[in-house]
């Protein structure tokens, strides 16, 4: 599993983004699938101005990763906001200052294993279908 760890205080902009993220990931792609690259790879990503900025477009379609579309207003299909910032949350006591809720983060998303991680893509793909399902409409209420 690739994980990408951002120092504190770091800002994410595009060319960050491009460099740091999105270049890894290729390459780690190329690693384990060396016959097949990143064909049949698709992305998804909330619409974060990092996400979103036309050169990560191009480098996504320049590397033959597809993207898939984010909803405008959609946080009902981002993972972050339907799962991972609640289980920070919920498994964080109270922090006093930044730098120790910033470790507290970090030493609790590194004890996150595998299945927690692919257990949020198979609620991500329900998501998805349900928004199919609803044509698009908010579909919260309908998670069960």
């Amino acid at each position: 599993m690739l994980i990408h760890r951002i120092e504190r205080g770091q800002t994410v902009h595009h060319h960050y983004y491009i460099n740091q993220c999105l270049r890894r990931l290729v390459d780690e792609i190329k690693h384990q699938r060396p016959s097949y690259g990143t064909r049949g790879i698709s992305i998804h990503h909330d619409n974060g101005r990092p996400h979103v900025h036309e050169n990560v477009s191009d480098c996504l379609e320049s590397e033959g990763l597809a993207i898939i579309p984010h909803s405008s207003n959609s946080p009902d299909l981002s993972r972050c906001d339907f799962w991972l910032f609640d289980l920070i949350k919920d498994n964080l006591i109270n922090q006093e200052d930044s730098k120790s809720l910033y470790n507290a983060v970090t030493d609790f998303m590194n004890s996150l294993n595998r299945n927690k991680y692919k257990k949020t893509f198979e609620k991500w793909i329900e998501r998805m279908q349900l928004c199919v399902d609803n044509h698009g409409d908010y579909f919260e209420c309908l998670v069960k």
